[in-house]
């Protein structure tokens, strides 16, 4: 007897796996096909995608990763074919150099959450210019985003869902942070920044570490007592920023895919 909670094993036949693996994680990929595409109507056909793929490929799936890797994997594919007949997508983002938030003369005030109406407006607002600034990034830099800040997925099962180096993930995840930090701050009120208390190096040491630690899931390892009222503004805009990506919240996947799932099983 399956258990409908965990994903089946190997060998589990595709007319059993498959609908247990849409219960599991049609959600995620559903969200993930969302965030990506910033439409439901292209979410809704890549999720049905996706499970209709992985009904032809269930037999030939060895487990390497788990099955929901393998999912996002397939949907990332179905996007990348349709985002090949865009035009206009955009190819790069600037370099981290360029991201990073020395010359900037102003510091954010991060609103609070549900403590005022005032607050709740900003965030709003906050929230409209994090998910332009998403769906402005080149696919290479939002796809790793999304899986990781949105869906909250490892860097390790981003780079097995993708195909590549978790190094790699991880520099694309740095810059597309730092961009959508960079487009939310318009969106939030600013005071005069103050003047950094270290020299440049230690300050691209500090946000790399903070970066880090972020890809890693963990608090950032300096004492706040460390560091100076600079760098704590970068690291709240960044953190405001993430929290913002999961603000994203789409409807539950439709009831009908499912049912042609079942019906393509049965044939």
């Amino acid at each position: 007897m399956l258990d409908p909670t965990k994903e089946p094993p190997l060998g589990t036949p595709v007319g059993q796996a498959i609908p247990i693996l849409y219960d599991l994680h049609a959600g995620m990929i559903r969200g993930l096909a969302w965030r990506i595409s910033g439409s439901e109507d292209s979410a809704d056909e890549i999720l049905q995608d996706t499970f209709l793929e992985a009904l032809k490929s269930w037999p030939k799936f060895e487990g390497r990763s788990k099955a929901s890797t393998w999912l996002c994997g397939i949907a990332i594919r179905q996007w990348s074919r349709r985002l090949r007949r865009r035009a206009g997508e955009p190819k790069n983002i600037p370099s981290l150099e360029e991201l990073l938030p020395f010359g900037e003369t102003t510091s954010s005030i991060i609103p609070s959450r549900g403590e005022s109406p005032l607050d709740a407006t900003i965030r709003k607002e906050a929230v409209s210019a994090v998910h332009r600034a998403i769906l402005e990034l080149p696919e290479d830099f939002r796809v790793p985003l999304v899986m990781k800040d949105m869906i909250e997925l490892s860097v390790k099962d981003v780079a097995a869902a993708l195909g590549l180096k978790e190094q790699t993930v991880k520099t694309r995840l740095h810059r597309a942070r730092l961009k959508v930090r960079t487009a939310m701050r318009p969106a939030i009120p600013q005071v005069a920044a103050v003047d950094p208390a270290f020299d440049r190096q230690t300050c691209i040491d500090l946000i790399n570490a903070k970066l880090t630690a972020m890809d890693e899931g963990r608090m950032f390892p300096v004492d706040d007592d460390f560091l100076c009222a600079r760098c704590t503004s970068v690291f709240d805009e960044l953190d405001l920023a993430r929290d913002l990506c999961r603000d994203f919240t789409g409807t539950d996947p439709p009831v009908s895919i499912r049912e042609l799932l079942i019906r393509r099983t049965a044939e």
